[in-house]
Order: C-alpha cells, then structure tokens, then sequence
C-alpha cells in the first residue's frame, strides 16, 4: 500500500513538472511578431470605403461587420483571430458567402469574396509558420487589406451602377 502511495505522488510531481514546461511551450507558441509604425506605414495601398448607399445593405449583413472588425485588426497588426484557427476561419468564410444581401449577390461582387477568401487563407497559413519572415507577413497582410477594399469598390460600383437611370433613346 506504501508503494502505491509513494508512486501516485511520483507520478503527481512529475506530471506538475511537465505542465510548468507546457505552459512555457504555449507561451512562446503563441507569440506573434510585433511590428513597428514604419511597417505599417509601408503597407501602402488605395483604400476603398463603403458608400452610405452601399452601407445601408451592409447594415444587416452581420458577416461583413465581422469582417470589417478582423480587417480593422489586420491594420493594427493584430494576427490572433489567424493563430490555429482554421475550423472558425472556414465557417466564417463559408457563412459569409451565403449570407451576402440579394441586392449585392452578383458574380463580380462573389468573385471579389473568393479572391478574399483565397487571400484570407494565405495569410492564416502564413501566421502559423514557424519560420515565416516579418516581410512575408506584411506583404501577405497587405494582399489581404487590397482585396477587402477590391470588394468595397466592387460593392459601391453596383449600386452606382444601378443607381444611374439611362434612358435609351
């Protein structure tokens, strides 16, 4: 009975042991590079914002809301939402697809969600390489800040589309 006692404690300090370095482990895993206002500032590109027409269909399209925040993120440098969330990042993409609005679900608008989504992808793949450079993740988080305004210019190029009455003659 005494051995079964002293090997449970055995067994309890040794398992204690093993957390403190996983808990190190997890720590340094986690630890994505940080970048200074001269990287961010680098990241240059023409910014395309939604018109206040186009705005009142994205009102309710609470999928392209959440995107905006992650891209928000994306500008501040923050890469946690792609840290080993793989499963989450497809199920937001997928969700985000099906639920576009009737009046903006055409083939340019769904093509500009593809070639995001292509670059969304990219990017995760990128933040969980371990050996992946501080200048491959600006560029690829700069792909990613031109293809969500690619789709905001889409967006206010169709409403305006629809928007001009041509009368043909």
């Amino acid at each position: 009975m005494k051995i079964l006692v002293k090997f449970c404690l055995f067994l309890c300090l040794l398992s204690c042991g093993n957390s403190e370095e996983n808990i190190d482990n997890v720590e340094q895993d986690s630890s994505l590079p940080s970048f200074s206002k001269e990287q961010k500032q680098k990241l240059k590109f023409t910014e395309y914002l939604l018109d206040s027409k186009v705005k009142t269909y994205t009102k309710s399209w609470v999928k392209y809301n959440e995107l905006e925040r992650i891209v928000d993120n994306l500008k501040q440098a923050n890469l946690t939402y792609f840290k080993e969330n793989h499963e989450i990042l497809e199920t937001f993409i997928n969700d985000l697809k099906e639920s576009v609005p009737e009046e903006l679900n055409t083939p340019s608008i769904m093509s500009r969600l593809i070639a995001l989504e292509t670059k969304l992808y990219k990017l995760e793949s990128v933040v969980n390489l371990s050996n992946s450079t501080p200048e491959t993740m600006m560029s690829t988080i700069r792909e990613v800040l031109v293809s969500f305004s690619n789709l905001n210019l889409q967006m206010n190029k169709k409403i305006e589309r629809e928007s001009q009455k041509i009368i043909k003659p």
